[in-house]
C-alpha cells in the first residue's frame, strides 16, 4: 500500500506574502488609528482646533468620520483598478500614499487643513483592503485561506494597539519641545516608516499578469481628487450653514449612497456577479455592524475608560489597548477555526454564534462602567477583542467563498465600501450620544443591537455552494 505523501513543512512563498501584508497593515493602521487618541487629547486639553465646540465629542467623531468618508469612497474603484492593473501595484500605491499624507496631517495647523489631510489619507488607504484580501485569497492554499486572512489581519491589531497605547505617551512627551503642537508628533513619527514599507512591497510581493503604475496611479488620483472636492465642499457648506455634526455626516452619507447607486447603474454585466448576487449583498450589509463596532472601540475606547475611571489618558491607554491586543489572538484563531469548518452552512452558524457572543459581551460593558469597575472593563475589553476579531475573520472568509475568483478585488471592494458606512457613522453617532446622554450607555447598547442584526442577516444568506 502506498502511504500518502505528508504535506511539506517549512516556510512557503505564501508565508512571505502574508508577512509583507501583515507589516503593511500594521503601519497603515497605526497611521489611521492615531486619530482617535489625538482627538481625545485635543478634547481633554481644549485645543484651539476644537476649542469652544458645543458638542466636542461629536465634533471629534466627525473629524474621525471624515477619514472614513474618504476611505469608503475609493473601495470599489480601487478593487476595480486592482483587478485591471495589478493588485501589487495598488497595494504599493496605497501604502506609500498613506505614509506621505500622514506626515502632511501633522503639518496641518487649522481645522480645514487637518480634515482635508485625514480625508486624503483615507482616500489613499481605501485602495488597500480590497486588493489585500484578493491577494491573500489568490496566494493561499485552498485549505488555508481563512488562516491567511486572519494572520495578515493581526497587523490591524498591532497597529491599533500601538496607536492606542503609545500615542498619548508620545504626545505628552512631545509637549516639552512642541507645546500645543505636540499632537502632531505621532504623525511625523509614524508616516515615514510607512513609506519605506510601501517601497519594499514593490520588491517583495509577487507580480500579477499585469502590473502598471502608469495605468493605475492617474486613475486613482483622479478619483481621489474628485472625492476630496466633494467631501470638503460638503464640510465647508455645512460649516457655513452652521449645520450640526449629525447633519454633516448625513450629507457625506448621501454622497456615499449616490456612489453606490452609480456603481450599480453604470458597471456592466461583467461585474454583475459581485453587485447583484443576493448572498453577497447580504454579506455586504451585514458587515456594517462589524466596522461600527470596530471603530466604537478603536476610536472611543480611550475616552470610555478614562471618563469611566478617572484615569488620565496615559493610564487609560493601557486598558483601552487590551481590545487591540486581543485582536491579535482573535484574527488567526477565527481563521484556523473557520478552515476546520469547510461548508458555507457551518461557517454561517459559526459566525452567528460568535457574533451574538460579542453582542452580549459588549452589552455587559454598561454595568461595568456604571460600577467604575476597572478589572471588569479590562476583562471585557480583552474578551470582546478576541471574539470580535475571530468573528470578522469568519465573515471575510465567507465572503471569499461566495465571490468569483476573477472578481475578488471588486467583491472585497464592495464589501468594504458598504461596511464603511459603519465606520463613518460610529465615531460621530457614538460621540453625539455621549454628549446627548452624558454617558456611553446608549452607544454601547446600540453597538450590541447592531451585532445581533448582523448575525441574523448572515443566517439568511441563501447560497450554500462556493464558486
Amino acid at each position: 500500500m502506498v502511504r500518502p505523501k505528508a504535506p511539506e513543512k517549512g516556510w512557503k512563498a505564501h508565508h512571505s506574502v502574508w508577512l509583507m501584508l501583515f507589516i503593511a497593515w500594521s503601519m497603515c493602521y497605526l497611521d489611521r488609528a492615531i486619530t482617535g487618541p489625538v482627538i481625545s487629547w485635543m478634547i481633554a486639553n481644549d485645543l484651539e482646533l476644537i476649542k469652544g465646540a458645543y458638542e466636542p465629542h461629536a465634533l471629534g467623531g466627525l473629524i474621525g468620520s471624515m477619514f472614513f468618508a474618504g476611505y469608503m469612497l475609493t473601495q470599489f474603484p480601487a478593487g476595480f483598478l486592482g483587478d485591471r492593473y495589478g493588485r501589487r501595484t495598488m497595494l504599493v500605491i496605497s501604502t506609500v500614499w498613506a505614509g506621505t499624507v500622514t506626515v502632511l496631517s501633522g503639518m496641518a495647523r487649522g481645522l480645514n487643513a487637518f480634515v482635508a489631510a485625514r480625508v486624503l489619507t483615507g482616500l489613499g488607504e481605501g485602495a488597500y483592503y480590497s486588493n489585500d484580501r484578493a491577494l491573500v485569497a489568490q496566494v493561499s492554499p485552498p485549505g488555508k485561506v481563512g488562516t491567511g486572512m486572519g494572520v495578515v489581519f493581526v497587523g490591524l491589531a498591532v497597529g491599533l494597539t500601538a496607536a492606542t497605547v503609545t500615542a498619548p505617551w508620545l504626545i505628552e512627551t512631545a509637549e516639552g519641545f512642541m507645546g500645543q503642537a505636540a499632537w502632531s508628533f505621532p504623525f511625523f513619527l509614524f508616516g515615514p516608516p510607512t513609506v519605506v514599507v510601501g517601497l519594499i512591497m514593490h520588491r517583495r510581493l509577487p507580480a500579477g499578469a499585469v502590473e502598471t503604475y502608469r495605468g493605475a496611479l492617474p486613475r486613482l488620483v483622479a478619483y481621489s481628487l474628485f472625492f476630496l472636492l466633494v467631501i470638503m465642499g460638503i464640510f465647508h457648506l455645512s460649516l457655513s450653514l452652521r449645520l450640526g455634526v449629525l447633519w454633516q455626516t448625513v450629507l457625506v452619507l448621501l454622497i456615499a449612497l449616490v456612489l453606490v447607486g452609480l456603481i450599480y447603474s453604470r458597471i456592466g454585466s461583467s461585474s454583475a456577479p459581485v453587485l447583484r448576487d443576493r448572498s453577497l449583498l447580504l454579506m455586504y450589509v451585514s458587515a456594517i455592524p462589524i466596522l461600527f463596532t470596530l471603530w466604537f472601540f478603536g476610536f472611543w475606547a480611550l475616552l470610555v475608560v478614562s471618563e469611566s475611571s478617572g484615569l488620565g489618558l496615559s493610564g487609560a491607554a493601557v486598558y483601552a489597548g487590551l481590545f487591540g491586543l486581543a485582536n491579535a489572538i482573535g484574527y488567526p484563531l477565527g481563521g484556523m477555526v473557520c478552515d476546520r469548518i469547510p461548508g458555507i452552512a457551518g461557517r454561517k452558524r459559526l459566525y452567528a454564534l460568535v457574533c451574538v457572543t460579542v453582542a452580549v459581551l459588549v452589552a455587559l460593558m454598561v454595568p461595568s462602567i456604571q460600577a467604575e469597575d476597572l478589572t471588569a472593563m479590562a476583562i471585557l475589553l480583552f474578551l470582546i477583542g478576541v471574539a470580535f476579531a475571530a468573528m470578522q475573520t469568519v465573515h471575510m472568509t465567507l465572503t471569499a467563498d461566495l465571490s468569483p475568483p476573477e472578481l475578488m478585488g471588486q467583491s472585497f471592494g464592495m464589501w468594504n465600501l458598504v461596511a464603511e458606512f459603519g465606520a463613518l457613522l460610529s465615531p460621530v453617532i457614538c460621540g453625539y450620544l455621549r454628549d446627548a446622554t452624558e454617558s456611553w450607555d446608549a452607544a454601547i447598547v446600540l453597538t450590541s443591537a447592531l451585532l445581533v442584526a448582523s448575525a441574523a442577516l448572515v443566517m439568511v444568506v441563501p447560497r450554500a455552494v462556493r464558486y
